[in-house]
């Protein structure tokens, strides 16, 4: 149903809300789909332009999410079954949970009221976002934020002393297998590192941390039980992206946990504790074989 040229949606909508988080999913969930198609659409131009420091976001998992931008030029809201998008002062879509009616107003003022359905049409909402954003990309001012984050950066914490001594051995050749967790050396190493730094109102605090490492793993890797130092270890996870990052070496290695783990060892120990053929003999045990080396055998009494 087609009305006349209308400035906002806003009263027209039920002020009250339906749901909220106690209520079932399957009662609202349905009534997000449009909704979906607009945040998932701000967010890419948002994340492709690289302009998100001028937005509030909250896209993760949920049945409430937002993106609002900071002078609110732009808003759009999903809570519950509720779902608005806001263009400066003007609501130009929502959808009203209480009523399950759809209220668009199109980029020439015409307001349209539909009952819900879930193909409804969000490419001239779309397009009216798109506007706004391509406003703001056009006035975005990284230089503003890296002033803020400059001017930040002189009050982080500095580090002072660090008695952490250890350091990874990027000179060896190294291969990564799974090994089974068996125990953890008595001795360990203990290490302190002491930061400062100079609030805003000129006064200077510090802190201290505290940690320690075991000197030594004993671990199973194929059915060879050996003791690993610590000094030789080293593990590289890579995540999405690609972006690779590295076990800083000032806590565990290997935790004494029922599964496997993989760590990253020299070739050389390989060849050394396992053989030259280490390749052939690095397959981990199945799990009663584990069980059976570190749970000792029960002796009944008869």
């Amino acid at each position: 149903m087609l009305y006349n040229q209308t400035f906002s949606v806003d009263p027209i909508l039920t002020k009250s809300r339906k749901y909220g988080e106690s209520s079932h999913n399957r009662n609202f969930c349905g009534l997000h789909t449009p909704i979906y198609r607009v945040i998932n659409f701000a967010q890419d131009f948002i994340l492709q332009h690289r302009i998100a420091r001028d937005f509030m976001m909250n896209t993760s998992r949920g049945q409430a999410k937002w993106i609002v931008q900071h002078n609110d030029a732009l808003s759009i809201h999903m809570a519950f079954g509720y779902s608005a998008v806001k263009i400066g002062a003007r609501t130009i879509f929502a959808v009203d949970e209480n009523t399950r009616t759809i209220y668009h107003i199109d980029s020439k003022g015409r307001l349209a009221v539909t009952d819900y359905y879930q193909d409804y049409d969000m490419s001239d909402v779309n397009a009216q976002v798109l506007e706004v954003l391509e406003v703001i990309a056009d006035h975005y001012n990284a230089e503003k934020y890296k002033a803020i984050d400059d001017d930040a950066k002189q009050y982080e914490w500095q580090l002072m002393e660090d008695t952490c001594e250890f350091v990874e051995r990027t000179e060896w050749k190294r291969a990564t297998v799974k090994v089974w967790g068996l125990t953890w050396s008595k001795s360990s190493v203990e290490w302190e590192r002491q930061y400062g730094r100079i609030n805003r109102n000129g006064s200077v605090s510090y802190k201290t941390e505290t940690g320690k490492y075991p000197k030594a793993y004993k671990v199973a890797i194929g059915d060879v039980v050996a003791w690993v130092p610590h000094s030789i270890l080293s593990r590289r996870s890579t995540l999405h992206g690609g972006r690779v990052v590295v076990h800083p070496g000032d806590d565990y290695f290997i935790g004494c946990v029922s599964h496997l783990q993989s760590i990253d060892l020299p070739v050389w120990w390989l060849e050394k504790t396992v053989g030259l053929d280490w390749s052939d003999k690095v397959a981990p045990l199945g799990r009663d074989a584990y069980f059976k080396m570190t749970k000792p055998k029960r002796r009944w009494r008869r």
